[in-house]
């Protein structure tokens, strides 16, 4: 049987909780995959909701060794889901990655697990070993 070189880490990132039930970011080492969890923020409109959610994508990515150039996959829920939504999400994108563009979905959903909160962001990084 060969030996399996894979490290998996689920990093305690300071600035973030310690939730019980999932980690906020998991790391596969050999070539480095970077998994964040669902961020959200349940304070404010939709602009305030997803400035607040990249702010916390950032300190996730960052304590992971990544930064938003390594981001290579996100998924966007929005609670009730509207057209005008999107030029809103494709803003708040285009302050956090600049000109990297990682691949993306943008989901309507009908409520999202905390009260208040109108925007989740997963993201998937790539880190060069």
């Amino acid at each position: 049987m060969a030996e399996n070189n894979t490290k998996i880490v689920r990093p305690h990132i300071e600035g973030l909780s310690n939730p019980p039930h999932f980690s906020n970011a998991v790391t596969i080492e050999g070539g480095k995959l970077v998994h964040i969890s669902g961020m959200l923020d349940p304070e404010g409109d939709h602009t305030a909701q997803l400035a607040a959610v990249y702010g916390k994508l950032k300190i996730a990515l960052a304590g992971c060794g990544a930064t938003p150039a390594d981001v290579i996959r996100q998924r966007v829920f929005v609670v009730d889901l509207v057209p005008e939504h999107r030029e809103i999400v494709v803003s708040a994108m285009g302050e956090f990655y600049g000109n990297a563009k990682p691949a993306s979905t943008l989901v309507g959903d009908s409520a999202l697990i905390v009260p208040g909160a109108l925007v989740e962001i997963d993201v998937t990084a790539a880190i060069n070993t």
